[in-house]
């Protein structure tokens, strides 16, 4: 009588071979539709509106680019002798009813984590949008502020950091973010902040206007252009 034994055959290895993946990466470029600032996320565009209901300007098209910013409206208000600060409204949009923290939009695709700076420079101060008779055509003293600023991402790349601004001064450039070396690649918004808050008036307290009490003014608006500066970081090199 005899027992039937299973045998396991084991395969033998004669041979081994390497082969290659690869994919390569070069510097990105066109254009980034604006993105909700609550939600950064590239892949999902919005349509943000002007105050007077136009659409803004275009983003830049290229590697490092600006977006958008947000334009600012304070309202229209009784003349007051006493000093002022008035809200910006909230951003609006086009394809929704949604209200929004103001923002600015800054994308990096150079690929290369060499950093940026962003900047905003208040043209000349107020002045009146209608020509006629009116006497007081600058709004002296007049002064922008940016304050709660958050910069937000859908990425995991280090954060820019932005910069509380008292008060604008009209010619000159002020930092509202800087991205260091290895910060600020992919798309990134600056916002001012958050949507709670907002007023139930529709009003962004984070963005505001001071006007003095003691400046004249006529019965007309008052309107100003804010330039949105983006640069590289400055290359050091050997004296």
């Amino acid at each position: 009588m005899s027992l039937g034994l299973a045998v396991k055959a084991e395969a033998t290895t004669t041979q081994s071979y390497d082969s290659q993946g690869i994919v390569g990466f070069s510097t990105g470029g066109g254009t980034q539709p604006p993105v909700d600032p609550n939600i950064p996320d590239p892949t999902l565009p919005v349509t943000p509106q002007n105050p007077d209901g136009s659409k803004p300007n275009p983003g830049g098209d290229g590697p490092l680019t600006i977006d958008f910013a947000s334009s600012f409206d304070f309202g229209t208000h009784d003349i007051s002798n006493q000093d002022q600060t008035y809200a910006s409204k909230a951003q609006r949009y086009f394809d929704s009813g949604d209200l929004t923290s103001n923002y600015v939009q800054v994308t990096d695709r150079r690929g290369t984590f060499s950093g940026w700076e962003l900047k905003v420079k208040e043209v000349a101060q107020f002045t009146q949008i209608a020509t006629g008779p009116q006497k007081y055509r600058e709004l002296k003293g007049a002064a922008i502020a940016f304050n709660n600023p958050v910069s937000a991402s859908l990425n995991d790349q280090y954060a820019p950091k932005s910069q509380m601004i008292q008060s604008l001064i009209p010619g000159v450039e002020t930092q509202i973010a800087l991205a260091e070396i290895g910060e600020g690649a992919g798309t990134w918004v600056i916002r001012w902040g958050s949507q709670e808050n907002l007023t139930q008036e529709g009003l962004s307290p984070d963005v505001t206007l001071f006007v003095p009490g003691t400046t004249p003014k006529d019965a007309t608006a008052y309107r100003t252009t804010l330039n949105w500066i983006l640069s590289d970081l400055p290359k050091n090199t050997p004296a």
